[in-house]
């Protein structure tokens, strides 16, 4: 969605902190008017506690749910779970503008209408600046995939009318997002069938035999990581002015003692690929991401790209030669990202 990533994307665009909650003030009842379908706030970010219970996380949770234009319980909707990146939380689904304009597709019949959720990816589940990302996974600081895969979704599936079919559900993951939703699919196939993912880590074991994790990649060169190091400075920006140490998004989730590696691959969309025996044909996949990345992301994507091929998998893969981890980047590239999902996914259907 064009500039819904306004906040989303200062995720790993921007090397300094990002300003999340700049949505906060949003008046939902003021966006609601302006929208054909409706904004459902479960969250404590708009004056009352409306947050979702989560016996696993031990604490309340922010939602957002999007109900399409005409939304009618007489019909199952497709849906999509929206998997925010890192430095931010569910407000990045809230820009009134891209919202509009998601609306706005579904009403003229652009994209099908589909049942949208926004969760918050945080440990903290608090109104931050910047809060400690989960990655989407069960880590060190709390089981973010069992309340996704236990909570959230039987939460959307009791409360709205959506079909069952996993060809109907989706996950669309943003950066560090894309990690987790790439991961989650690949080990729930019996609950999603389609999945995207924008500027993602889908190989975060990725290296290379000279031992060099910026290089370009080369199937001829290619090595999983064998020996990890939290300091290792993974992004850099501003002509290296700023710089991300690996352990920034790493260690809150896997730690940094010897069995980091281990830890990851369980999670590792590459290492999944095999781990979890994917067969060609068994789940739809989109993965786009800027030839340009800051954090070596193009070299991760192309790498789980070609293990992917090497067991005949397709997907697909759009590249943007010039695009580099940042804001343009991202709001270029997520209306292809819906409107692939609009092809993809299994219509609304009526009931009865």
């Amino acid at each position: 969605m064009p500039r819904m990533i306004v906040s989303i994307l200062i995720v790993a665009s921007w090397a300094t902190a990002a300003p999340a909650q700049v949505f906060d003030f949003v008046n939902l009842d003021r966006l609601n008017r302006k929208l054909c379908g409706k904004l459902v706030d479960r969250t404590w970010n708009h004056g009352q506690d409306r947050r979702i219970d989560s016996p696993i996380l031990e604490m309340k949770r922010d939602l957002y749910i999007y109900l399409p234009p005409g939304y009618d319980p007489a019909v199952a909707y497709p849906l999509i779970i929206f998997l925010h990146g890192a430095d931010l939380d569910e407000h990045a689904f809230l820009d009134p503008k891209d919202l509009l304009w998601l609306d706005g597709m579904m009403q003229r019949g652009e994209i099908p209408p589909a049942i949208v959720a926004a969760p918050d990816g945080t440990y903290e589940g608090k109104n931050r600046i910047i809060g400690t990302h989960s990655l989407w996974v069960n880590g060190k600081g709390g089981r973010f995939e069992d309340h996704l895969i236990q909570e959230v979704y039987p939460y959307l599936i009791r409360t709205y009318s959506i079909r069952p079919e996993p060809r109907a559900h989706a996950l669309l993951g943003i950066s560090a997002g894309g990690y987790g939703a790439m991961s989650t699919i690949l080990k729930h196939r019996d609950l999603f069938g389609v999945v995207a993912t924008l500027g993602g880590p889908l190989n975060m074991r990725y290296y290379n035999v000279q031992g060099r994790y910026g290089d370009d990649f080369d199937p001829a060169t290619y090595r999983e990581r064998a020996v990890y190091n939290p300091n290792e400075v993974i992004a850099r920006y501003y002509g290296g002015l700023v710089r991300r140490k690996v352990k920034t998004f790493l260690s809150p989730v896997y730690g940094t003692d010897p069995g980091v590696l281990d830890r990851i691959a369980r999670d590792n969309p590459a290492d999944l690929l095999l781990s979890t025996n994917l067969q060609p044909g068994e789940i739809s996949i989109y993965v786009a991401y800027p030839g340009r990345d800051n954090y070596n992301f193009d070299a991760q994507d192309e790498s789980f790209a070609w293990i992917a091929a090497g067991r005949g998998i397709a997907l697909t893969l759009v590249r943007d030669p010039k695009g580099k981890h940042n804001l343009p980047y991202f709001e270029k590239a997520d209306l292809p990202a819906f409107e692939w999902l609009g092809r993809n996914l299994l219509l609304p259907l009526g009931k009865g």
